[in-house]
């Protein structure tokens, strides 16, 4: 049985995927500022699908083409990221990933590379202790780069962090599994599986696969609109260009 100091913390984290129920909603109305002009409930999914984020700078591999783009679901100024939504019944998300960057802070978190053994013990027992989380453990995200795979617990002890005392126990429906790791470019993110069913290894082993794709391009500075904007700006000098050089020949 684990505990937590925080119950509000602690309800954010459980019912990630519950709390953004309306948002869900509304994200399956293309003109809603929150959902990605690409994302449609009616297309059928047609097998792996990279999804590129123009906001938050990433691209990953999803198991097909999202329905629908929800950006901070957690409706938070703090946390910055999107949801993807693969299956859906209701306002209820059945299937999803929930992508975080900037997710933890690197100066408080040892290096899951470089750092001590002890340092990223401590982490890892601090998150099954203090964290809400059942199981923590070191993974590889790739062959170069390590991060840390952390399953929710099913019971919790909430703690009122004035008296000491437990003042209850938080059962939760669902348990999600989370993965921490830093990019080569130095980003922190959290990847989080929303699944009905986190028995089936087929959901579990493809949301790994997703994971190992994730790329960082943050160090692309020009978004889109930015690359397009400066596409028709040389476009449009390389006409005039042309149009100065066969009025010269006449």
């Amino acid at each position: 049985m684990r505990k937590i100091f925080f119950l509000t913390a602690l309800l954010m984290m459980i019912l990630t995927a519950t709390a953004f129920a309306e948002e869900t909603t509304e994200a399956k109305t293309p003109d809603e500022s929150s959902v990605s002009e690409e994302a449609t409930e009616a297309e059928t999914p047609e097998g792996p699908y990279v999804y590129t984020s123009e906001d938050f700078k990433y691209s990953i591999t999803c198991p097909f083409k999202p329905l629908a783009v929800v950006e901070n679901p957690w409706q938070e100024t703090d946390k910055h990221g999107e949801m993807l939504v693969f299956a859906n019944e209701g306002i209820d998300v059945l299937y999803g990933y929930i992508i975080q960057v900037d997710a933890f802070d690197t100066n408080e978190v040892p290096d899951f590379n470089k750092g001590s053994v002890m340092a990223i013990g401590e982490y890892l027992d601090g998150l099954k202790k203090n964290g809400g989380f059942g199981d923590a453990r070191l993974v590889n995200i790739t062959k170069k780069n390590k991060g840390v795979a952390a399953i929710t617990a099913e019971k919790i002890d909430v703690i009122n962090p004035e008296t000491g005392e437990v003042e209850g126990e938080f059962v939760a429906d669902k348990q999600y599994i989370y993965t921490f790791f830093r990019t080569p470019e130095g980003r922190c993110i959290s990847i989080q599986l929303i699944s009905a069913n986190l028995d089936d290894k087929m959901f579990v082993d493809t949301y790994r696969g997703s994971v190992a794709s994730f790329k960082d391009n943050i160090k692309d500075k020009k978004s889109k609109k930015d690359k397009d904007k400066k596409s028709k700006k040389d476009k449009d000098k390389k006409d005039k260009k042309d149009k100065k050089k066969d009025k010269d020949k006449k």
